[in-house]
């Protein structure tokens, strides 16, 4: 069993935090994480970073045509995710490469705007619920991995911002963000 202890003391002039660990474990590297998302100032979630650098991009929350824009960007970087699993046996392996090209096919009309995709007023607490959760899986995936995902987060957030030239995105067909030349991604291999 591991602990870790965080303790904050507001002296009138600002907090300080000091930790304190007890073994090793989930606990400690959580504790350790936050610590960390604390000193840099990295501790803005992903969502208040992506969210401000979509407005930055011109995307207004409600634009139908921009939310389809996004759920096929979504699908594509779950394909991109689902090409690089292996499975023991062959027929999953062709199931999986099935499910993929369906999904990478519209995604591709999802992202020029050639198709929409929205999601029913009556729907929205299920989808933000998915949405959670996914994030929660993801993390959890990259956890038992042994990612070093917070730093890789953190790594695509400032790779993101690069896309904009002057304030301002680069947009392709249809609305998706694109690459300004020059652009080149962020280098990963320090976080596996």
């Amino acid at each position: 069993m591991s602990k870790a202890v965080l303790t904050f003391e507001d002296d009138g002039m600002g907090v300080k935090v000091t930790p304190s660990f007890d073994g090793e474990g989930p606990a400690v590297m959580a504790a350790a994480m936050a610590m960390k998302q604390l000193e840099d100032g990295s501790g803005i979630s992903n969502f208040a970073r992506t969210a401000a650098w979509l407005d930055a991009c011109g995307k207004e929350p409600g634009d139908g045509g921009q939310l389809s824009v996004q759920i096929g960007c979504d699908i594509e970087e779950t394909c991109e995710f689902l090409r690089v699993l292996k499975t023991n046996k062959e027929g999953y392996a062709k199931l999986l490469e099935r499910c993929i090209s369906d999904l990478e096919w519209f995604a591709g009309k999802l992202k020029s705007g050639e198709s929409l995709a929205y999601i029913e007023p009556n729907k929205r607490i299920e989808a933000l619920d998915a949405l959670c959760d996914r994030e929660v899986t993801g993390n959890g995936v990259a956890f038992m991995a042994g990612f070093n995902k917070l730093d890789a987060d953190m790594a695509v957030l400032e790779s993101n911002d690069n896309k904009l030239v002057d304030g301002k995105p680069v947009l392709k067909e249809g609305g998706k963000i694109g690459k300004p030349d020059g652009w080149t991604p962020p280098d990963l291999t320090q976080f596996v």
